[in-house]
């Protein structure tokens, strides 16, 4: 097997970094420096085919900045706008570079919203339902399907190449069945959402980790490195939103916390 190269075509939520409108510090530090810039969370893992992890609505120009010309394999984690989108503009850009159809593989209870939306383009790609439990072999790598905790049909994907990664982004504490199986993860990548999260008294609980959170988790799991993707420009606390953290704040925070790396847009990454 094969050395994986992992590319983050986008590390923020579904917000963009900077934000339209927005005037946090966060966001006006990118506006300044584009490598502060976060666009939609999806991953790419380059061997001798192409696989992503989500198409956000970004793909198009994430594909187009780490010159990636071809994708073989789509695997989504749940139907919401900012890790599906990217799936429409597949369609025009198959026919006309006349690849093979994509072969999409997606929650089962989320087939329904692709035939709704998408539904133009089941010619277009290999639609799969999965399930968790699952395991699809591809040519380079196996990807065991693990319920996570986020939406009914939501799910995460624990990657086994050379070494081994469970991609968990947009989610909070998995159920036990999930749990059980990150402890041996050589790669760990988690979604904190919100840097910081304080909930008014009887306010529901946002199923999303806060950058504690999602660092606590780790730390209980014993897995090997922590890569922490899919973050906002925001806090939340106790019904205001406010500024998360800075660059600045975030470098100081790995060095606090050995194993912590905050992903960035293009980082890469052996597997």
């Amino acid at each position: 097997m094969m050395t994986l190269e992992v590319v983050f075509l986008g590390s923020g939520g579904c917000i963009r970094v900077p934000s339209f409108n927005c005037t946090c510090r966060v966001c006006e530090e990118a506006r300044k420096n584009k490598t502060h810039e976060r666009t939609r969370a999806s991953i790419a893992l380059l061997g001798k085919e192409t696989t992503i992890i989500d198409a956000s609505p970004d793909l198009s120009a994430q594909l187009e900045r780490e010159k990636i010309r071809k994708i073989d394999n789509i695997f989504i984690t749940h139907w919401h706008f900012d890790h599906v989108w990217g799936l429409a503009e597949l369609v025009d850009t198959a026919f006309t570079s006349r690849w093979a159809r994509p072969d999409v593989y997606l929650p089962e209870g989320s087939m329904p919203f692709f035939e709704k939306a998408m539904g133009y383009m089941s010619g277009s790609v290999v639609l799969h339902p999965v399930n968790p439990s699952d395991v699809i072999e591809t040519v380079d790598a196996s990807y065991e399907v693990v319920k996570t905790n986020h939406t009914a049909d939501s799910v995460g994907y624990i990657v086994r190449s050379v070494k081994s990664m469970a991609y968990l982004l947009d989610s909070y504490i998995p159920p036990h069945e999930t749990v059980e199986k990150l402890s041996d993860m050589d790669i760990i990548v988690l979604g904190p959402t919100i840097d910081r999260l304080v909930l008014l008294e009887g306010e529901e609980r946002w199923l999303h980790f806060s950058l504690d959170e999602a660092v606590d988790f780790w730390n209980q799991l014993g897995a090997g490195e922590c890569i922490l993707s899919h973050m906002s420009c925001h806090s939340y606390i106790k019904g205001n939103i406010v500024a998360g953290l800075t660059a600045n704040e975030r470098a100081k925070y790995e060095r606090e916390h050995d194993g912590i790396t905050f992903a960035y847009d293009g980082m890469r990454i052996q597997l």
